[in-house]
């Protein structure tokens, strides 16, 4: 599903559209002209039909040669080794998470808690997956002739990251779960989700007044995204918190 004139919806479970599997974030596919990239992976259960979606749309696996993660949480990187693995795709991560992924290590991910909470079969797995680049605050990431650039938003992952994307005179965010529209945001309660530093990423991301926001779940925002990010900054700015999605 064309979103926008360079991004693609190719993934979406039951928080979102619900073209591939329900536990499946969105998962967009970038267009870089000789160059493609998928922003998020899934879950790993409907790695195929994310397959099938982005061949749709005319687009030969060989051109999507970048996988960038938003965070390693399941839904979001569960589906990594299955494009690294098929397609030689180049994942990139957070540092902090590079060593987390490269392991497989379901403690850092919090996929062991979210089995016993009932988010994730029993059965559910999460394969190690190698990584091609470790990203930090401000690096950029070159797809075809787009440059992305990291932005640091520990939010409800301590590994959280966005990529910002400027095109057209507009500012675009792959948000994955810092906020969703009509501010809506993702606590839970996992060793590494901090309400402090969800607020100050929230914050960071106000300041940028971004004009389309690409969520890891729900709608995506074609315009005033900046209005919705705003809802959620006041909540927390006024020591609140912000509706959970």
């Amino acid at each position: 599903m064309q979103i926008s004139e360079r991004v693609y919806l190719v993934g979406s479970g039951r928080l979102g559209m619900q073209m591939t599997d329900p536990l499946d974030c969105n998962v967009f596919l970038l267009d870089g002209g000789s160059h493609w990239a998928l922003i998020d992976a899934g879950s790993g259960l409907a790695s195929e039909e994310i397959v099938d979606n982005i061949e749709a749309h005319g687009v030969a696996m060989e051109q999507v040669k970048t996988l960038l993660l938003t965070h390693i949480h399941g839904d979001h990187a569960a589906g990594a080794a299955f494009f690294s693995e098929n397609y030689g795709m180049q994942v990139i991560t957070a540092k902090e998470a590079e060593p987390w992924l490269t392991a497989g290590d379901t403690k850092k991910n919090s996929i062991d808690d979210a089995k016993k909470a009932g988010v994730y079969p029993k059965d559910f797995v999460f394969p190690a997956c190698s990584v091609e680049q470790g990203v930090v605050e401000g690096d950029r990431i070159q797809v075809g002739d787009l440059t992305l650039q990291t932005i640091e938003t520990p939010c409800h992952s301590r590994d959280h990251v966005s990529y910002l994307l400027e095109i057209g005179g507009e500012r675009c965010l792959f948000s994955g779960d810092v906020v969703f529209a009509d501010g809506k945001i993702v606590l839970q309660n996992t060793w590494d989700c901090s309400i402090q530093d969800y607020a100050e990423s929230v914050r960071k991301l106000h300041e940028l007044q971004i004009d389309r926001l690409y969520p890891g779940h729900g709608a995506c925002l074609l315009s005033e995204a900046r209005d919705h990010i705003q809802t959620a900054h006041d909540i927390f700015a006024q020591l609140g918190i912000p509706a959970n999605l």
